[in-house]
């Protein structure tokens, strides 16, 4: 049997730093599964691609519309002993959207569905072999922050900054946090020049503490990259990467 799993990751602005990393677990109603998470995943049909079964996956056991979502195949996991009910083979996908107005509805066979902060998730708390496929999205998801604009995929179409500096900190380093706003903007001065990342005019609405920040909008291909589209100079790779220089 073929399977698809959707590991898909969204970042609350809203948490701690540390706990801003979310991924969508879902507990399934099998006994055999009691008290683990899982991914949402399902069978794949005959006449189906495994992209229209991994956003099927999300619509069927999350309640989540992923027509449109930003999408990839992460790997093919195959252990002979991965599942207990049997030879599945999983090709599982990664996905990244914004959470905030969503709203999860669990479906066929599922108890339950949240978003689990990915930092303090324990290896064993996952049913099947997902620890390693989470695993291996995270370092995916991580890479891909380093030199595409997928960041971007998790902002609103308006935001500051700091929302973005919190995005990189979420997923790559914490401590890019205590990288000051005005070298956080130097890594993007490329962006700024070339018209892809522009001020809207406006501030920020009020609500925390200190001055509302400026907002901006990306206007370029989320699937653009650095090397691509835009060079990515060495010490503006640094300071993405974590570097406080």
């Amino acid at each position: 049997m073929v399977a698809v799993d959707v590991v898909l990751f969204t970042v609350r602005l809203e948490e701690p730093i540390d706990r801003a990393w979310r991924v969508l677990l879902v507990e399934r109603e099998d006994a055999a599964f009691a008290g683990k998470w899982s991914f949402p995943g399902v069978l794949v049909r005959a006449e189906e691609t495994f992209d229209a079964a991994a956003r099927r996956a999300l619509r069927t056991k999350a309640g989540l519309d992923a027509a449109h979502w930003y999408l990839e195949q992460l790997g093919t996991f195959g252990a002979p002993d991965r599942d207990t009910r049997g030879r599945v083979v999983s090709v599982a996908h990664l996905a990244l959207e914004r959470s905030d107005g969503l709203t999860l509805v669990p479906g066929g066979g599922v108890m339950r569905a949240e978003w689990v902060p990915v930092r303090s998730l324990p290896a064993e708390a996952l049913a099947f072999d997902h620890a390693d496929m989470l695993r291996v999205a995270m370092n995916r998801a991580q890479s891909k922050l380093r030199y595409t604009w997928l960041a971007f995929q998790l902002l609103p179409e308006t935001f500051t900054l700091p929302e973005l500096r919190s995005v990189y900190a979420a997923i790559l380093d914490p401590a890019l946090l205590r990288l000051n706003t005005g070298n956080f903007k130097k890594a993007f001065n490329r962006l700024f020049a070339s018209g892809v990342l522009v001020p809207v005019g406006r501030r920020a609405e009020g609500g925390r503490v200190g001055r509302p920040g400026d907002l901006y909008r990306f206007t370029g291909p989320v699937l653009g990259t650095w090397r691509r589209e835009l060079p990515w100079e060495h010490v503006e790779l640094d300071l993405v990467e974590g570097g406080t220089g």
